[in-house]
């Protein structure tokens, strides 16, 4: 055979065979990288050498040319069989193996072997003779074999014998469906292992050298191993990260959907006995259609919940499919997780019915609170109003104290009693915002007129600064924001001794859009009081918390204010903000978003009433009060000196208008107004003087400042529509009437009506029937007074009595309540003019804007006191 061979045509074969190796490197690093690819890269470098060696061996005649070129070839011959090693280690995932300590190891005896093939000129110790032999036209070189060739040979053999073993095992660690990987890595094993084999048998010179077309056979499988049969890419990643002693169920497809193997749990969820593809795939095609779904889908990422029946047992299912990409991001298959979440499922069906339990506790909770609301604000209503009057009866100094204890206890009472019931009620998520238009300025002047009593109680001088730019008719949340507003002044007061708490309201930006103003007002509650340490600040916004635990002991309350304050302001986008400095004061600031709805109204001018000067020893508030006036247009001075109101009296002909603060020297003002007054009034008897009393002040002091000649009184705080009100009465005569107490809202009351008012009382607690009858005897001596203790007798006496002024029902009344009754009443022609006033104990916000909302015409809520009780009535008294 060999003499029938051309020499070129065979030296030409030979090259395509040594270069074939080097193709495939490049082919193989377009696709895989690693150390894989760099070992294989390794292995075909090594074939390389030893192939193209061989050919140029083959092309020369001389001994020296041809044993330079032998030598050359064990540059390849002795890195074979370390490298098919080193690759084999890497394959079986046996990667820890390979350490510098035992690389150095592999590659003594290659390394020995090579030394003794170049040093054979000086010794026999690898080839022990040469001679060249003519085979046609070859000239082949025929060596004799020394120790060191037989050590190269045997410990090639070695190695690819521990490779081949290597490879045996893996077999068995794999899933049949990978068995193809593994077998063509054996194959291409068994080239040269065959190859060896076949030269160490066969006698006499061997004329072409098989191992250079075993290591192509070598090259080109493992190649095929490595791209076409995805090894490296999918198995090991299944292997090392899913397959080994997970729960979950993995399926390891390829891109076009075909099943390639799965793992033990997937087996199990699909009841097999055995890890088998094609009955894998049968099973689920017929009883998974999602699973299925996902397997032939082209989507590289989807997740699907479902559930299906196993042995009459509902079980829930999460599926989800991922694909795998190799690291040239080429998606070379995907991995399709299924994962049993059936204890999940049940854990989620019962957090429901634990939530559905808990909404129903927690309505029922909100039903109790309600409850205890009405309950406990019930008989609350009789203390506190019979202990009111029973301090305004003929008492001595003891018992006058014993009622003022009484009375203090059970506000404190209510006070607990309002914050734990407002609290619950923000907490449980009942609380919503009501937007509405709002008067500020009256609505305003209706929290101050309540607070003005307890700080004027201390000696303090409650003041409101408030913004010009600010329009009086605005868009807000008045309950929310009464609330806060009370309970930042309630704090204010109770941790000041002496100076001032002022409410200030300052516009900080506006946006005019059509007739409507978008405005940002800082709403500001600043004292002089005790003041907060920087450490304690944050704690007090925590419910049941105070700055100092003697706090509570010392000033009273739940410490629950600003909790909820802060819990109200949230609903409407905003928090409150503390400056404050121990012993100087604090001040409590929060910003709202409104909607001004007259943005651009101007004050009526009142400049005609001339020019204003006004008295008063606090600085703060005398310069509030001077820029209400500038703000209707009269000109004003302030000073808070007594002798420096003379000084100006005296050389300043143009005041005519002397608002005096009483509380600038006591017992002694109504004197020093008077002794003003004689003064002026000898050169100009037009002037008007305004005494500013607090609302304390007995009527003992209002009537001496009439009796003087006062025109007007002025109840503190002062307001806006307060000096308005005055000075628009002052312009109509030259001594107007005096101006009574907003709780009055400027109405003389004549109980010299011709026909005798009439009030039905509809409520079933005996104790308050007899409460709001003497709060109406006090109010008008004259009145009939009617009374029923349910609704049914109260509908009764409404058709006998159609010229009732006035019905006062409960809300909560056996037979029928209060809406039942309006309803009875607004039906008949012959009564729905009467006007109906609600009367209700609940604490809740959401009955109050029910009964707001409803046809009644009022609303008192309990406990009411005598004061809220006749302003609410007056305005049916006298038409």
């Amino acid at each position: 055979m060999l003499s029938s061979l051309n020499l070129n045509t065979l030296l030409v074969l030979l090259v395509v065979v040594a270069i074939a190796p080097v193709i495939l490197i490049f082919f193989l690093k377009k696709e895989v990288h690693g150390k894989a690819a760099s070992y294989f890269s390794g292995l075909m470098v090594a074939c390389f050498v030893y192939s193209i060696s061989n050919v140029v061996e083959l092309s020369m005649t001389t001994v020296f040319s041809k044993l330079l070129m032998l030598k050359t070839m064990y540059i390849g011959a002795v890195s074979f069989a370390p490298l098919v090693l080193l690759f084999t280690l890497i394959y079986t995932e046996r990667e820890k193996w390979i350490t510098s300590r035992r690389l150095m190891l592999l590659f003594i005896v290659p390394i020995v072997n090579l030394i003794l093939v170049w040093t054979n000129d000086y010794h026999p110790y690898f080839y022990s003779s040469f001679d060249l032999v003519e085979r046609g036209d070859f000239i082949m070189m025929v060596t004799g074999k020394g120790f060191g060739y037989w050590l190269h040979q045997s410990y090639t053999l070695l190695l690819l014998f521990v490779s081949l073993y290597l490879l045996l095992l893996r077999i068995r660690e794999v899933p049949p469906a990978d068995y193809k990987q593994v077998f063509m890595v054996i194959l291409g094993l068994c080239f040269p292992f065959l190859v060896y084999i076949l030269y160490l048998t066969i006698k006499g010179p061997i004329l072409i050298d098989f191992i250079t077309f075993s290591f192509l056979g070598t090259g080109v499988f493992f190649y095929l191993g490595l791209t076409r049969y995805n090894l490296f890419k999918i198995a090991p990643i299944a292997y090392r990260t899913l397959f080994d002693n997970m729960q979950e169920g993995v399926l390891v497809s390829d891109t076009s959907g075909g099943l390639i193997t799965l793992n033990l749990a997937a087996a199990n969820m699909l009841e097999l006995k055995t890890i088998n593809q094609k009955l894998a795939l049968k099973v689920i095609e017929k009883g998974w259609p999602e699973v299925n779904e996902l397997l032939t889908c082209a989507e590289e990422y989807r997740m699907i919940e479902f559930s299906c029946k196993k042995n009459e047992i509902l079980n829930w299912y999460l599926v989800s499919k991922s694909s795998i990409k190799g690291q040239n991001r080429q998606v070379v298959g995907s991995i399709i997780l299924v994962r049993d979440i059936t204890q999940e499922k049940l854990f989620q069906f019962e957090i429901q019915r634990s939530r559905e339990e808990a909404e129903e506790a927690n309505r029922a909770k909100s039903e109790f609170l309600a409850n205890m609301s009405h309950e406990i604000r019930t008989p609350l209503n009789g203390v506190i109003g019979f202990t009111e009057l029973l301090s305004n009866t003929q008492l001595n100094g003891q018992q006058i104290k014993y009622a003022n204890t009484a009375l203090n206890s059970a506000n404190a009472l209510l006070d607990l009693i309002n914050d734990i019931l407002d609290l619950a009620k923000i907490e449980s998520g009942k609380s919503e915002t009501n937007i509405h238009q709002l008067h500020l300025h009256d609505f305003l002047e209706t929290i101050l007129d309540v607070l003005s009593f307890q700080a004027h109680k201390k000696g303090l001088e409650l003041i409101l600064d408030l913004d010009p730019r600010i329009g009086n008719l605005i868009e807000a949340d008045e309950l929310k924001l009464k609330q806060v507003l009370i309970n930042l002044l309630n704090n204010a007061l109770k941790f000041t001794n002496k100076g001032q708490v002022i409410l200030k309201l300052t516009l900080l930006d506006s946006l005019i859009e059509g007739d409507k103003e978008k405005v940002r007002v800082r709403f500001s509650v600043i004292d002089s009081g005790i003041g907060i340490p920087k450490d304690k600040q944050q704690l007090i916004f925590d419910a049941f918390s105070q700055a100092d635990s003697s706090t509570t002991k010392k000033f009273g309350g739940t410490g629950l204010g600003l909790t909820i304050s802060n819990k109200l302001l949230k609903l409407l986008d905003s928090s409150i903000q503390l400056n404050s400095e121990l012993g100087k004061g604090s001040e409590f600031y929060f910003d709202l978003d409104l909607v001004a709805i007259e943005p651009n109204v101007s004050e009526k001018d009142l400049s005609e009433l001339g020019e204003a000067l006004i008295i008063d020893a606090n600085e703060i508030s005398g310069k509030v009060t001077k820029s209400y006036c500038e703000r209707v247009g009269v000109k004003a001075t302030h000073t808070s000196v007594i002798t420096d109101g003379f000084f100006t009296l005296e050389t300043n002909p143009n005041i005519n208008l002397v608002i005096f603060n009483n509380s600038i020297l006591g017992s002694n003002s109504v004197w020093t107004m008077q002794k003003m007054m004689k003064l002026v009034k000898e050169r100009v008897p037009k002037v008007n003087f305004i005494a500013a009393v607090e609302s304390i002040e007995q009527e003992r002091v209002v009537k001496n400042y009439n009796s003087i000649g006062c025109e007007a009184i002025l109840y503190k705080p002062a307001t806006p529509t307060k000096l308005k009100k005055i000075f628009e009465s002052l312009l109509k005569s030259n001594k107007a009437e005096p101006v009574l107490t907003p709780r009055d809202n400027g109405k003389v009351l004549d109980s010299n009506t011709e026909e005798p008012f009439r009030l039905l009382i509809a409520e079933d607690n005996s104790v308050n029937r007899m409460l709001v009858k003497i709060y109406m005897q006090k109010l008008d001596p004259s009145a009939i007074i009617m009374e029923a203790d349910d609704g049914e007798e109260a509908l009764s006496i409404i058709k006998e009595n159609s010229n009732l002024d006035l019905i006062i029902t409960d809300i909560n009344m056996p037979k029928l309540d209060g809406y039942e009754l309006l309803k009875a009443v607004r039906a008949t022609s012959s009564t729905r003019h009467i006007p109906i006033v609600g009367f209700t104990a609940n604490a809740f916000k959401d009955e109050i804007s029910e009964t707001k909302n409803s046809e009644f015409d009022g609303f008192l809520t309990k406990p009411v006191v005598q004061e809220k009780f006749q302003k609410t009535v007056r305005k049916w008294l006298k038409k």
